[in-house]
């Protein structure tokens, strides 16, 4: 249908536009995707909807590898060599600082992963979960803003970074999955506040990015794989889904060159501004739609019950048995 492919474009350019800006891609999609659902009362389903997000992320993370294609090859020339044309901030010592910097930002998601995936995922079923997530972004941005008055100073870069900070940055970065909490906000204030320079926040930021998607997405193609038919996975599907994957990667690109000079300016409050009128429209919208606050809701925000559920929604149970609310699609109401 022509409303399932202009939906995919229009997911895929607010993916690549928020991706990046501390304004959390997670909301504006969970958002966008609400309002698809309210204008066709196709009720598409929790699983489907996170299945394309983690997707389109994928696209947005390639957009971080092409953008740091040039430290990315002097760091690995670097670490696999002792070429004299490569800088001294790209030899072996350095470049396996910074690489164990990332691993151990990495590391808190994991019991995440493991305990609090299902409780998210959940999330994703309420009207209210993106635009509070709003507001907590809005709130962190704020309080920051403060701290970066005046012009950029001396900073600490990679070589002064201690695994203490790359754990708590890490930790910071546990927020992001919740719908509406900017991962790329709560992550470049913490470096902020830890006294990284702003050029180093943005790029640790968007480093420990790649290890986190390219772990969702493997996570994702695993569910994918064992039952295809949850995620509405037809050849139209999939298509848009690539779409969209690589629109987001392009858009997102741009986006990177905004958020780099957007942190340089220490201007970050105009995306606390945004966020608090965005989160009062949503709420407001809810409100007078008759909003829920998840569990057993369908994701449909802004218009309350679900009007009718898309063919693609399974039943309840499967071939290992009856699964739970959050590893599959609601099941259609009456």
């Amino acid at each position: 249908m022509l409303i399932e492919w202009i939906e995919a474009l229009v997911l895929g350019v607010v993916q690549g536009v928020t991706e990046f800006l501390p304004v959390s891609s997670d909301g504006h999609l969970l958002v966008t995707q609400q309002f698809f659902s309210w204008l066709t009362g196709v009720d598409r389903g929790g699983a489907a909807n996170i299945f394309r997000d983690v997707m389109l992320h994928l696209g947005t993370t390639a957009a971080i590898l092409y953008h740091y294609r040039g430290p990315i090859r002097l760091g690995i020339r670097g670490l696999l060599s002792d070429d004299p044309d490569v800088g001294p901030d790209f030899r072996r010592p350095k470049v396996m600082h910074v690489v164990l910097l990332a691993l151990v930002a990495t590391l808190p998601l994991v019991p995440f992963a493991l305990f609090l995936k299902k409780w998210v995922d959940s999330l994703f079923e309420s009207d209210v979960a993106a635009p509070i997530g709003f507001l907590i972004s809005a709130a962190v941005l704020a309080l920051v803003s403060f701290k970066m008055r005046g012009p950029d100073g001396h900073g600490r870069g990679p070589s002064e970074t201690t695994w203490v900070d790359a754990l708590v940055i890490g930790s910071a970065q546990m927020l992001a999955p919740l719908p509406g909490v900017s991962r790329s906000g709560t992550t470049i204030v913490a470096a902020l506040l830890l006294g990284l320079s702003r050029v180093w926040a943005v790029r640790f930021s968007l480093m420990i990015a790649v290890p986190a998607v390219l772990g969702a997405v493997a996570n994702e193609l695993k569910d994918a794989i064992k039952h295809p038919e949850e995620l509405g996975l037809a050849a139209d599907n999939v298509a848009q889904t690539l779409v969209a994957m690589v629109l987001a990667g392009l858009v997102g690109y741009m986006a990177i060159l905004w958020l780099i000079r957007v942190v340089r300016s220490g201007k970050m409050w105009y995306f606390s501004v945004y966020l608090v009128l965005l989160a009062a429209v949503v709420l407001g919208l809810v409100s007078a739609k008759g909003g829920r606050s998840g569990g057993d809701a369908s994701p449909n925000a802004l218009d309350g019950p679900s009007r009718r559920s898309d063919v693609r929604t399974p039943a309840a149970t499967g071939p290992d048995g009856p699964r739970s609310p959050v590893d599959r699609p609601d099941s259609p109401l009456p």
